[in-house]
């Protein structure tokens, strides 16, 4: 009551400021320009849907994709990826410490890299896609420019 009667009642607004200098440009599945951290898992899943690292985060994992969408569905789409990117990692290192005790276990970037390849040339196919749609449409207005330019000569 202490706070009613002082007239602080409403929560204090916080406003976090991230430290820029520790993220990187990166991609999103929608191929937007975005910012992550410079680790190994967030540069393999540069580009990818989140329907995609979905898969990724459940063949590392071993939870079925499922429970994962129903643990964070509520979540916005950034709030997603980031939870299932540090799942990623917590199951990388797993696997690395268990390959400390046990040299014939693979490495946790080697099955990374495994998850990755079919969504990283899914991600890549995207990319070429939206590159070439915006490289026609640069042809198409240039010679649209150039028509106008020639109309403007002969009025």
């Amino acid at each position: 009551m202490a706070n009613a009667k002082e007239g602080t009642d409403a929560p204090k607004e916080v406003r976090v400021k991230p430290d820029l200098s520790k993220y990187v440009k990166g991609v999103s599945g929608s191929g937007k320009k975005t910012m992550r951290t410079n680790d190994h898992v967030a540069a393999s899943l540069d580009g990818f849907t989140l329907d995609e690292v979905y898969r990724v985060a459940s063949e590392l994992t071993e939870t079925p994709e499922k429970e994962y969408r129903e643990k964070y569905s509520h979540l916005n789409v950034g709030m997603q990826r980031m939870n299932l990117g540090n799942r990623i990692r917590g199951a990388i290192a797993k696997q690395d410490k268990a390959r400390e005790k046990d040299k014939s276990i693979a490495n946790g970037a080697k099955l990374l890299e495994i998850a990755c390849e079919k969504p990283r040339a899914a991600a890549d196919s995207r990319a070429k896609a939206k590159a070439a749609k915006a490289k026609a449409a640069e042809a198409k207005a240039a010679e649209k420019a150039k028509e106008d330019k020639g109309k403007s000569k002969a009025a």
